[in-house]
């Protein structure tokens, strides 16, 4: 870790590099330090800041083991910015005095003072966290996040602890439709000591072979199919090609703006760090970006805040500037929501998997809201787990500790094993998380002395690799599980207002037309054309017209992408029908049956939604596809093999009907796709 000192600017600090650092391309950081002066950071809610040095002085005598905090004038400006009382109960004394003595340790206070100015930036427009913030209480003490990792059994060691001195992360997502004022906000408060980081892209195969291709002189259109026979006679070139593209794989192509990550510097941006300035909006607006991507920025000490955007947040606002945090699952309409798996529009959680999981698990609170979000992710469904904690699902099942949904699971169960502490146990869940095989294998090791049996260390082994792929921490699943809980309660109330902002707000995994039916079948009137749409009188208008005036439904879906009309697109339907269980049907496993008959269905259906996936067992491929025979009415089909569906436009077959007891799908025998004329 690279020297440093904190440095003064504008009320808050930063971290900076003492030394030049080596980091890219023979560029380096080069900044100067200067002294810090905190005392101009006033004191947030009087109210609020007596009340807490009240609860603190109750306790403080107890644990002199922090008589260093308790002294240091950096803690005590964090007091001053506090916005929620501390409970009056140990457990939050202990917990945030702990993490102050981890700050303090590492010199994080800076993380959060940059944090508290730009939500003060912010004022009047919502925000929530994504990633581990939500695992911190002081964090949740100064309103960062709206989550108590104390009542939600959060342990902060997925955000920091005392063997990880890498500057924790706070990601901060403000509405999509808002985050450029934010950013405007930020760059004209710190005019040119503010620059968005970058991503470095690297050179993947169909990459560098097209640069192989220029490369060799060809300058025409190269289409996504193509032969290099065809492009080249030269067998020579082509040879070269190939050789050429086997260096080139793995190095770095160019830039590209990061998705959200900001650095704020003492003084202006640094001449030798500066990419190039980039437009913020269409108003012409600039900013500053910087070559660093993010590990370098992390391997220089520099702060990262990522400003990041979310759709989620721009459809909920746009309906209520009701507070996230006063919505409760205690709504039966909400409830119903999720309990009959009506989930479409709800950002983050729209898709059919999601369906299938609400509907199996029947929530009844945000934490199982949380562990619908995570179980879905490929870390925590992989190895059959999701099936697993699914079959015969109860409240409870999570709270067993044999499962691995949440990154922070990983940790508790690592700890539990190997009977260690937090921070050994994280680094272990990092490990695998990123495939950093010496601290694999001697956590491997351990395990080998503790469980005798292969089997057991196989299938701990086996649960603990999932981390590699994508996952949810357990902060972040709650800052999202409440944002979810915020919009079903307006679907289930406010369903115009709802699908008006969905329109203009979101984007879908579904076929546009989806989204449109859905709004339809809520009761408004679509004039077609182009979004943002505005309401009036129950009809909503768009912001221009589209450019074709189509009349037929079919005409419209076909050129549009949607239609209008109350009728759902003619032909389309969904039977079922009973059939004498014969020699042929050798597995009846959760086919549904009835006295010596099997039921199947045969259906004609618009596509929603498709993609193929490989079968667990790594066996071949399958592909999930949904149709609709009528607005709304929705049915899911499993194909064998690998069918590329996104081209095609409905489909016609006949299945066996197929269930788990909670969801139905048909297991599709004879199938073909169909265009519409």
């Amino acid at each position: 870790m690279s020297n440093f000192e904190i440095l003064n600017f504008d009320g808050f600090s930063s971290k900076c590099i003492q030394t030049k650092t080596q980091i890219h391309n023979d560029k380096t950081v080069d900044t100067d330090n200067e002294d810090v002066n905190i005392q101009d950071i006033e004191i947030c809610d009087k109210k609020v800041y007596d009340y807490n040095l009240g609860v603190i002085n109750k306790y403080k005598d107890k644990y002199p083991q922090y008589e260093e905090v308790y002294n240091n004038e950096n803690i005590n400006v964090l007091l001053k910015i506090l916005k929620r009382n501390i409970n009056d109960d140990v457990k939050y004394f202990k917990r945030l005095y702990k993490e102050f003595d981890l700050i303090l340790k590492f010199n994080f206070e800076n993380v959060f003072y940059q944090v508290y100015e730009i939500l003060k930036l912010s004022d009047g427009i919502p925000h929530i966290i994504r990633g581990s913030a939500g695992s911190c209480l002081l964090c949740y003490l100064m309103a960062i996040t709206n989550i108590d990792p104390i009542k939600e059994c959060i342990t902060l060691s997925r955000f920091m602890h005392k063997d990880r001195q890498d500057i924790p992360d706070i990601d901060i997502d403000f509405p999509s439709n808002r985050r450029d004022e934010i950013y405007k906000r930020i760059f004209t408060k710190w005019e040119n000591k503010v620059a968005r980081i970058s991503n470095h892209i690297m050179f993947k195969e169909k990459s560098a072979y097209r640069e192989a291709i220029r490369n060799e002189g060809y300058r025409k259109f190269v289409p996504r199919e193509y032969n290099l026979n065809d492009i080249f006679d030269d067998q020579e070139k082509v040879a070269k090609i190939h050789e050429n593209v086997k260096k080139m794989i793995g190095n770095f192509r160019c830039y590209s703006l990061h998705c959200g990550g900001i650095v704020i510097f003492p003084t202006n941006v640094p001449d030798n760090l500066l990419l190039k300035e980039y437009e913020i909006d269409k108003t012409g607006f600039k900013g500053k970006q910087i070559w660093m991507n993010k590990d370098q920025v992390e391997d220089a000490d520099m702060i990262k805040i990522d400003v990041l955007s979310n759709r989620g947040l721009s459809q909920l606002w746009d309906i209520s500037n009701k507070p996230i945090i006063e919505y409760s699952l205690k709504d039966e309409k909400t409830l119903d929501i999720f309990r009959n798996g009506d989930n479409i529009g709800l950002t983050h959680s729209e898709s059919r998997a999601m369906m299938k999981v609400f509907r199996t698990m029947q929530p009844t609170s945000i934490n199982e809201i949380a562990i619908a979000l995570a179980l879905i992710r490929p870390a925590a469904s992989k190895n059959y787990q999701k099936a697993d904690f699914l079959k015969d699902y109860t409240p409870y099942k999570y709270n067993s500790n044999k499962y691995v949904i949440f990154d922070d699971d990983a940790t508790l169960f690592i700890k539990k094993i190997l009977q260690t502490d937090d921070s050994t146990a994280d680094n272990y869940r990092r490990a695998f998380s990123k495939n950093k095989k010496y601290q694999k294998l001697d956590f491997i090791k351990k395990l080998s002395k503790i469980v005798l049996d292969k089997k057991d260390r196989d299938i701990i082994i086996g649960r603990l690799e999932q981390l590699e792929y994508y996952s949810f921490c357990k902060s972040h699943a709650f800052s999202y599980a409440q944002l979810v809980v915020a919009l079903a309660y307006h679907k289930a109330h406010n369903p115009k207002k709802f699908w008006l902002s969905t329109l203009n707000n979101c984007n879908s995994s579904y076929r546009k037309w989806v989204h449109y039916r859905e709004a339809i079948n809520s009761g408004v009137i679509i004039i077609p054309g182009k979004k943002p749409y505005r309401e009036s009188n129950g009809v909503l208008i768009p912001s221009k017209r589209e450019s074709g005036d189509y009349k037929k439904p079919l005409d419209q879906l076909l050129n549009y992408g949607y239609w209008v009309s109350k009728k759902f697109i003619p032909g389309m339907y969904y039977s079922e029908y009973w059939t004498k269980v014969t020699s042929k049907h050798k597995n009846l496993d959760r086919f549904i049956t009835n006295e010596g008959s099997i039921k199947y269905a045969k259906f004609k259906g618009l596509i929603v939604t498709g993609r193929g996936y490989k079968k667990e067992d790594g066996k071949g491929y399958i592909t999930f596809v949904t149709i609709a025979s009528e607005d709304c009415v929705y049915h899911d089909l499993v194909l064998y093999g690998y069918h590329k569906v996104g081209g095609m436009l409905c489909l016609s077959g006949y299945g066996k009907l197929k269930t788990d007891g909670y969801v139905t799908w048909i297991d599709v025998i004879k199938w073909k796709s169909e265009w519409l004329s």
